[in-house]
């Protein structure tokens, strides 16, 4: 038997992804606080936006003096993944979703959200969506706003070591996909590394544009060395 895809249920679902994202959002806070953005700048960065590695790349870019034209591309290309999971979650949406709850359900696909999501064999209805959606995003936003607060208590040199949680969260997110793929993962992110240092140290140039020009570089490459379907 089936079980009902109530707003409840939804809810129910995420509660996990909530309390994997409370953590981490505590850190984007505190990074936001170390760039020296005000309490609403920071919580109007995740209301507005809810992609985690997308806001820790933008964050880091802002600090390192990155022009508006970098980070929106950087930005844009790192969160191009949603527009695949998005083409797909649309395949499992109840017919009787209206069109304007579309764009909501939209912006509230994550990674997780989307893995939970699909793993339902029946149509997905808006009333689950939102619930699995509503909290997970309570949960990212309202821990950027703890961050930050914890940071305003924070001691100098603990603020400092923030910084390496942009870090940490990318190794992680390399971890994954080494583990997914093999060495050629691993290959490919030292690629593009020292892409991103010939033309920053050597060739002086912009950090947002070098990481762009890195990324694509090790996308293309990527797409021709890794065998998808052994994976």
């Amino acid at each position: 038997m089936e079980r009902p895809l109530t707003f409840t249920q939804g809810c129910r679902d995420g509660l996990p992804i909530f309390i994997g994202y409370f953590p981490t959002a505590i850190a984007f806070g505190l990074v936001c606080r170390d760039l020296g953005l005000r309490t609403w700048q920071a919580i109007l960065f995740s209301v507005s936006n809810f992609a985690g590695s997308g806001q820790f790349l933008a964050a880091s870019l802002m600090g390192s003096g990155a022009l508006l034209a970098e980070l929106f591309i950087s930005v844009l290309l790192i969160n191009m993944r949603y527009l695949f999971m998005g083409a797909e979650l649309s395949r499992k949406l109840d017919p009787t979703i209206a069109w304007w709850q579309r764009p909501l359900i939209a912006f509230g696909t994550t990674d997780e959200v989307f893995s939970v999501a699909v793993l339902n064999p029946s149509p997905l209805p808006a009333p689950y969506l939102f619930g699995l959606e509503g909290i997970s995003y309570l949960g990212w936003v309202s821990g950027t706003a703890t961050g930050f607060l914890i940071g305003m208590v924070l001691p100098p040199l603990l603020q400092l070591a923030v910084g390496v949680t942009l870090y940490a969260l990318f190794t992680i997110l390399l971890t994954q996909q080494v583990r997914q793929k093999g060495l050629k993962a691993l290959a490919l992110a030292a690629l593009s590394g020292t892409i991103h240092t010939v033309l920053t140290v050597v060739l002086s140039v912009p950090v947002g544009w070098s990481f762009v020009i890195s990324m694509l570089s090790a996308t293309f490459i990527g797409a021709l060395i890794i065998d998808e379907e052994a994976i």
